[in-house]
């Protein structure tokens, strides 16, 4: 019964492959299966190692599409010898030529038992399958020829591939203010920034500084407020910055920095205090450690949680942020 179950186990996969009159699926020396959809002139020369072979290609986990190269850019890669090929899909490469279709399939449970598991998405488990189909659009002799078509087709798809990433960064950034606005009310209920802000004012006091306070928490010491362009979300500003930390009044960092107001690339005692000034203005940033760093402090800084900053500022330039422009 034991090897019964075992055969029946390999077949449910199989069974979906090969079903639905599919049943001349082929097997490669390593048990690779695959099928040629469609051929191309039998005239032209099949794939030889060493050539580049451009392609379309959709892979699937199951029969969940994980990538498609169709509206995207197309894939390159070199033909392998048999040698580089053990039970992986570039197996079939030689079998093919420019203008041929075909559907490679592989079984997780032999990928993990070749020691290839590592090579697996995230998500696959043991039973599943993986299938990916390749439609060859060309074979290049040489690399000089491959690089003039993959340069082409870079340019070609550099509008898309500017607006993914402008998509992806603007889920980023969605993402980030949830968890701030999570990060913030635990601190909220812990009492953490009622503290931070009792301390802070008490610093200031004593030190005799007259500060002015944002919504969040950050005080400002504004020396000169600046007569240019005023700080908004989505300039670009240059800052010019002394940090020091309050607690033992010692400069950790001097540089001039340039970033995009409201992106999330800066702290957020930054991102807050630095709206009260104008191209040309000059203060101090008193931030408390809620709105510097928080507690999750990176391995190897130089801060503890909720260590308490301060910056002195000189806003040297604010200007419009001005992305490339995208060719629809």
């Amino acid at each position: 019964m034991k090897k019964t179950r075992i055969l029946l186990m390999w077949a449910i996969p199989i069974a979906a492959i090969v079903s639905c009159n599919n049943l001349d699926f082929k097997k490669t020396k390593s048990g690779v299966l695959y099928k040629i959809l469609s051929t191309g002139n039998p005239k032209d020369s099949l794939a030889k190692p060493g050539q580049i072979m451009k392609f379309n290609v959709i892979s699937k986990l199951n029969d969940s599409v994980l990538y498609t190269s169709y509206g995207k850019m197309p894939g390159f890669v070199r033909v392998p010898n048999s040698m580089e090929t053990e039970y992986s899909p570039a197996e079939v490469f030689p079998l093919l030529r420019k203008g041929d279709s075909v559907v490679v399939v592989t079984l997780t449970d032999s990928i993990i038992a070749k020691g290839q598991g590592e090579q697996l998405p995230p998500g696959t488990k043991k039973g599943d399958r993986l299938s990916t189909t390749f439609k060859i659009l060309e074979l290049f002799s040489n690399d000089s020829l491959a690089r003039l078509d993959y340069d082409a087709e870079m340019k070609k798809d550099e509008p898309r591939r500017q607006k993914e990433s402008a998509e992806q960064e603007i889920k980023m950034q969605e993402q980030q203010k949830v968890d701030l606005q999570k990060e913030m009310a635990e601190y909220k209920q812990s009492g953490e920034i009622d503290k931070e802000l009792k301390a802070m004012e008490a610093y200031l006091d004593a030190k005799k500084i007259h500060a002015q306070k944002t919504g969040m928490g950050v005080f400002v010491d504004i020396k000169l407020q600046g007569d240019g362009p005023a700080i908004d979300s989505g300039k670009v500003v240059t800052i010019k910055y002394t940090g020091r930390k309050i607690d033992t009044d010692s400069i950790f960092q001097s540089n001039t920095y340039s970033f995009v107001l409201g992106k999330m690339q800066v702290i957020q005692g930054w991102e807050q205090g630095l709206q009260l000034f104008k191209k040309g203005g000059k203060g101090t940033l008193y931030i408390p450690g809620f709105l510097a760093y928080g507690s999750k402090v990176a391995p190897g800084s130089p801060f503890k949680p909720f260590e308490p900053l301060m910056f002195d500022v000189e806003v040297m330039d604010v200007k419009d942020n001005t992305p490339p422009p995208v060719n629809q």
